[in-house]
């Protein structure tokens, strides 16, 4: 049998939660993005309900879009904050902090904070061999239509030096509706610019989706990365070597998610969000595995009693009531 990494306590990203897991919906996002940046596309919208895994999913296209794209295409994630109004230096500084400028703050008037993100997304289009830029502004949806006008802005200028920019605009599903606001008041300079693309993400809804999250923890996700030793062999060593894998276990877990929602008198169709059914496989190998009770076999009810844990029939519950 091989030895398990030895590992500091608690260390494992099991326990931090720092891992990125590929599922079936972060790979269509991958695709539909990477056809605007083939296409040289301004940009587009990415939707869906809270918590089904847009986060990590932008997180995989932060790591993979450079492998694709050449490894020195800058790609920056802004998280856009609850803007009770459109302002200028607020929203610059914002931009400049987010892109890691180290003079974000040192000054407090916005024509100078502008000039400054200028000159500075200048500099990183023009070392890429494409001269291009890819921004994702995570929850879009915060946005107000002033802010477009500058994003704009930003758009033209580095244009006026030969470089390409694309926005990738990501958040709830009203930001949706922002785009459909946007068209009905003929705002067409917005949704011809930055929203003419869009795509709708989804949770984990079939069994192959949470197939594919589960192979990743049993065969993609090893831990350190060069120990050949993946997630569900770290907390289930012996009955790894005797053939378990979580993903053989697909159709428990799966049913098990949509029988508890049917008990709760949840019977629409399911889309089990991805921080839910993370968290549900986490608890099953840190409780069930060899740092835990170290259990013979996992059972149906130990499934059951991992998905109550993370609160995910009381988040379905109060997600019923605004559909």
């Amino acid at each position: 049998m091989n030895l398990r990494p030895l590992l500091s306590p608690r260390t494992h990203p099991i326990y931090t939660g720092r891992y990125l897991l590929s599922t079936t919906e972060t790979e269509l996002m991958y695709e539909e993005v990477s056809r605007w940046i083939y296409t040289r596309s301004p940009g587009g919208i990415i939707y869906g309900r809270q918590r089904i895994g847009k986060t990590n999913a932008i997180k995989f296209l932060q790591n993979h879009l450079p492998n694709e794209f050449g490894t020195d295409l800058p790609v920056f994630l802004v998280l856009c904050q609850e803007y009770k109004n459109a302002n200028e230096n607020v929203f610059f500084e914002d931009l400049l902090r987010n892109v890691r400028h180290p003079l974000a703050s040192t000054s407090s008037r916005a024509s100078i904070k502008r000039e400054r993100l200028y000159n500075f997304l200048v500099d990183k289009g023009v070392k890429s061999v494409e001269r291009r830029i890819v921004i994702i502004l995570d929850d879009a949806q915060r946005l107000k239509s002033q802010h477009y006008e500058w994003l704009m802005d930003i758009y033209n200028e580095l244009y006026r030096y030969g470089i390409e920019m694309t926005v990738i605009l990501v958040g709830q599903r009203e930001l949706k509706q922002t785009k459909d606001s946007f068209i009905s008041v003929n705002k067409a300079q917005i949704v011809g610019r930055f929203m003419v693309h869009e795509h709708e993400f989804f949770g984990l809804r079939t069994l192959e989706d949470v197939t594919s999250c589960l192979v990743g923890y049993d065969l993609e996700i090893m831990f350190p990365p060069d120990s050949g030793c993946s997630l569900t062999q770290y907390f289930f060593p012996e009955l790894f070597e005797n053939g378990f894998r979580l993903s053989n276990m697909a159709q428990d877990i799966y049913e098990s998610f949509v029988d508890l929602r049917k008990e709760v008198g949840l019977y629409n169709a399911i889309e089990i969000p991805m921080q839910y059914f993370t968290r549900t496989i986490e608890y099953i190998l840190t409780t069930y595995g060899v740092e835990g009770q170290n259990v013979p076999e996992l059972t149906i009810s130990q499934i059951h009693d991992a998905i109550r844990y993370t609160n995910f029939l009381e988040s379905e519950i109060s997600a019923s009531k605004f559909v």
